[in-house]
């Protein structure tokens, strides 16, 4: 056990040193990828993160050595635990620790489930998880494209592109996202809280959020971000939906290569992107447009027993 350990719940005061445990868990230290103190504040005040109550600090004799936020998300009675532990912290009991809390509080919250990701080569992780009464569910494949992007496919006259207009189409973009994805594993519905925060992060631009309209009607849509530094950028994917109405159109392959065209633009190095990989039209999509597998991650989850009394 670590010296002096004491899990407690976040305070504002704790931004930077877990901006520093985020980065170093997540090997992002020194890359263009890595959070700043900023971003963390404008990532942790958005209306559906609350971490004055959904994340708890560890601490070891004062330093913060990890931290776990929980995600929740009543609507389909979920919670997700991510976080972790700094490298020099690792091996004294820290993460399992946390991991407990994270399984108490979710407990506290009556969900029915509570999801962890993790890599696929965790092997200490993946054991701890089952020690815990956790199993495997799902994996992600983690994708990366670099090189010439496909040119974006001819589409009927009725279909354009644009690009989405900050304090104008939020309401749209939410409406759509939800439809596309309603039926997805662990999605939960967005609010148009959560749509108009997100949309308004650093790293995201309204000209890198694209719609497909038909007839002015947003019919598909790919929303992506950048991360960059002084020497290098690298674009991503974050999501990507076809309303229901318009699939098997080739409206998928449509605006994915056109968000691929933006980040090109914007002179990006690489591009990258996660997709389920049971998901076989998604993930054959993403392979023909020239990306490749480069990781696996693992969704492992714990069920509860929630009392109707």
């Amino acid at each position: 056990m670590a010296p002096g350990l004491h899990v407690r719940n976040f305070q504002w005061t704790d931004v930077e040193p877990l901006t520093d445990v985020f980065n170093d868990i997540n090997d992002l230290v020194g890359t263009e990828k890595s959070f700043d103190a900023d971003f963390m504040r404008q990532f942790l005040s958005q209306p559906d993160v609350d971490p004055l109550n959904h994340c708890f600090v560890a601490t070891s004799d004062d330093i913060v050595a990890g931290f776990v936020l929980m995600a929740y998300e009543p609507p389909i009675k979920r919670a997700v635990a991510s976080g972790g532990v700094l490298s020099a912290y690792r091996q004294l009991g820290i993460g399992r620790e946390l991991l407990q809390k994270a399984i108490s509080y979710a407990e506290s919250l009556e969900v029915e489930v509570l999801h962890v990701e993790v890599s696929s080569q965790g092997e200490a992780a993946k054991k701890m998880l089952e020690s815990e009464g956790f199993h495997k569910t799902k994996g992600y494949w983690q994708m990366q494209w670099t090189g010439d992007v496909s040119p974006v496919p001819n589409l009927g006259s009725n279909f354009s592109i644009r690009p989405f207009r900050l304090g104008e189409d939020e309401e749209a973009l939410t409406l759509l996202q939800n439809e596309a994805f309603g039926e997805n594993w662990g999605f939960s519905p967005n609010t148009l809280d959560q749509i108009s925060a997100r949309v308004r992060l650093d790293r995201v631009t309204p000209e890198g959020i694209l719609f497909i309209t038909d007839n002015g009607k947003p019919a598909a849509y790919n929303w992506t971000m950048i991360s960059a530094n002084s020497t290098k950028a690298t674009g991503f994917i974050s999501m990507t939906g076809v309303h229901p109405d318009y699939r098997g159109k080739g409206l998928g392959r449509a605006i994915v290569a056109a968000g691929m065209k933006y980040l090109k633009a914007q002179g990006v190095d690489s591009i990258e992107l996660e997709v389920d990989s049971d998901n076989a039209p998604a993930r054959e999509l993403y392979l023909k447009l020239g990306f490749t597998k480069v990781h696996e991650t693992l969704w492992y989850e714990k069920n509860f027993e929630i009392n109707s009394a």
